[in-house]
């Protein structure tokens, strides 16, 4: 389930810095603070599917190059703030791994400020992997 549009038609424009992008799921805050069965989470009331770092429009996949790079979905605006109320310490909201812009132009610029700030998640460089040398061409 996708969530395009909020009672009021604003969207946002959710940027994941993550490869594979992300499940946002909200659930019910009265069932959160009260659940019937201890240790059970009550159903989800909403969901979103964010698109990863590899459904950047500059993305290549032979070059698997991640940094940089960012999903981009647009969610209902009152769905953004209830999950992010939700999630105020989930680790990559915290550290920028995701975040929204209410215009898809913001988004995309403040992506692009971040375009040199590492992730974690980025594949290793084979140019500079220490001990790995690449065979010559007159090896083969």
């Amino acid at each position: 389930m996708t969530a395009t549009s909020s009672r009021s038609g604003a969207t946002v424009t959710v940027i994941c810095r993550m490869p594979s992008g992300l499940v946002l799921d909200l659930y019910d805050e009265g069932a959160l603070q009260n659940p019937a069965k201890p240790g059970a989470l009550p159903a989800i009331k909403d969901s979103v599917r964010l698109s990863g770092a590899r459904r950047d429009p500059r993305f290549h996949k032979r070059d698997n190059i991640m940094l940089g790079m960012g999903g981009r979905t647009e969610v209902a605006a009152d769905f953004w703030e209830a999950w992010t109320k939700q999630n105020a310490e989930f680790m990559p909201l915290k550290k920028g791994l995701i975040f929204a812009m209410p215009k898809e132009v913001d988004a995309v610029s403040r992506l692009s400020e971040l375009r040199e700030e590492r992730t974690g998640l980025e594949g290793l460089d084979k140019d500079k992997m220490p001990g790995v040398t690449p065979f010559a061409k007159d090896d083969f």
